[in-house]
């Protein structure tokens, strides 16, 4: 048996489920298993668009695919379940009238394959949709890009350095836990390795460099003070070196400096 037969299993009646329900026009799957990176530990993901999604039960209607031992709408807006065998699912239910939403996603974000994405479609709209999308993996290297990020990575410093300064090592922690995007972001072009560029730390240890991951290990900290010290001045360091690598302007090396 596939380690990861379970979600696939899951997959399937959520497939078989939605072409049998007449209130289902369409279901578009995201998340590792559109990309062929899917294990045992994996989630499964969705957007399940409805003909009338009044009086609609979404909990029921996940229920029905596997019993759910807890259900619940999270932060984002996204019906989060959680599988009596212990899987994770997300899904989210929409309108039909709202899946030219979808276009909009269009250079934003990476698209996997249409043809994984593309689980159910009954009229032809999501395909339709799906081939209107020209940019399916964004540029993210481009110097603008750079450039915004770099400038929002020296915000992010500033901050936390003055949180250690005022001694409030909690709130300097959690931002310093900010900074690790930008810094991932930033490593991630530098070593050409944009593809989980959604989930800057998804499958880092075998994304990037050692000497990156090693690098990027000595900005993470507890909440002992000295600790905490120590990771904002690597991450200073290790800004130093990625805005050397991509010759950012002169006047945000300069900003860096005045970070102390």
């Amino acid at each position: 048996m596939n380690q990861d037969s379970i979600q696939l299993t899951l997959i399937n009646k959520l497939k078989i489920k939605a072409q049998n329900d007449e209130n289902i026009s369409a279901v578009l799957m995201y998340g590792s298993f559109t990309k062929g990176e899917g294990d045992q530990y994996s989630d499964i993901e969705f957007y399940i668009y409805l003909k009338n999604i009044k009086l609609f039960s979404a909990k029921n209607w996940v229920n029905d695919i596997q019993p759910v031992a807890l259900y619940f709408k999270n932060e984002y807006g996204s019906d989060v379940a959680i599988f009596e065998n212990m899987i994770r699912g997300e899904f989210h239910f929409e309108s039909i009238e709202k899946i030219e939403v979808i276009k909009t996603w269009d250079g934003f974000l990476k698209f996997s394959e249409f043809k994984e994405m593309n689980l159910v479609d009954k009229e032809g709209k999501l395909s339709n949709i799906l081939n209107r999308i020209k940019v399916k993996s964004p540029d993210r290297t481009t110097s603008e890009n750079i450039l915004w990020l770099s400038e929002s990575l020296l915000n992010v410093l500033l901050t936390t350095n003055n949180l250690i300064k005022r001694q409030e090592y909690a709130h300097a922690h959690h931002s310093l836990n900010n900074t690790h995007k930008y810094l991932l972001w930033l490593i991630r072009i530098v070593t050409n390795e944009t593809n989980h560029w959604e989930s800057p730390t998804k499958r880092l240890e075998k994304d990037i460099e050692s000497k990156w991951y090693k690098e990027f290990q000595l900005v993470t900290s507890n909440l002992e003070t000295e600790n905490l010290n120590n990771a904002v001045r690597n991450a200073l360091n290790l800004t130093k070196k990625l805005f050397e690598e991509l010759k950012v302007p002169l006047k945000l090396h300069q900003i860096l400096t005045r970070i102390k």
